[in-house]
């Protein structure tokens, strides 16, 4: 009798040993398994930061480049501004009446090889730049071998408006037309007819 229940205790604990064998295995396996996930999720996490990285990379590289660029539109800014500290601007039709009427270059006396057409139309430009305002040095080229100086403004309502600055009355420059013809007097005023041959071949402005 002693040797049956010396058996079935044997059975018991042979049945218990393998039922927590059974169960460490499957947690073995289960934790195993988890561990391979966590793997696989570490390693395509790992993916993930190292494409990060890359992109992030490329973001500081464009940056630098953007920095640069800025840096070197700034540079010319400055040097487009420098002496005047503003950028010119084109004006309405009454902006550049309003300034050909207080600028005093008209009332300059022309003189023979001192002071001539070429002077009155730099200093226009010179003084509508001080102004803020730009304006174009024009060249009037005549069929002969003479030719005249003049300038421009680019209006912003009216286009673009040529000036005798000898007199700041407007002209309208056409090619193969006689230059005084194409000067626009005032009333009570007029264009005398010079002793050469001022028609027109070409004309070139500057800005």
């Amino acid at each position: 009798m002693m040797e049956r229940q010396s058996y079935k205790k044997l059975w018991l604990a042979i049945f218990i040993l393998a039922i927590v064998a059974i169960a460490s295995l499957v947690t073995t396996v289960w934790v195993l398994g988890e561990l391979n996930w966590t793997r696989n999720s570490l390693l395509t996490l790992d993916d993930d930061l190292e494409a990060a990285q890359a992109e992030l990379n490329a973001s500081n590289e464009l940056i630098e480049s953007l920095e640069d660029a800025l840096s070197n539109l700034q540079v010319n800014y400055a040097r487009l501004t420098t002496g005047y500290d503003y950028v010119l601007r084109d004006p309405s039709y009454q902006e550049m009446t309003d300034f050909l009427k207080q600028d005093e270059t008209s009332e300059q006396e022309y003189l023979e090889d001192e002071y001539i057409c070429v002077d009155f139309a730099a200093d226009v430009k010179a003084n509508a730049a001080e102004e803020g305002i730009r304006c174009a040095y024009v060249v009037i080229e005549y069929i002969g071998l003479t030719g005249h100086a003049i300038v421009a403004f680019d209006t912003t309502d009216e286009g673009l408006v040529y000036i005798e600055p000898q007199f700041d009355w407007e002209v309208e420059p056409e090619v193969g037309q006689r230059y005084y013809q194409c000067v626009i007097p005032p009333p009570g005023h007029s264009m005398v007819e010079p002793d050469h041959d001022d028609t027109i071949a070409r004309v070139i402005e500057i800005w």
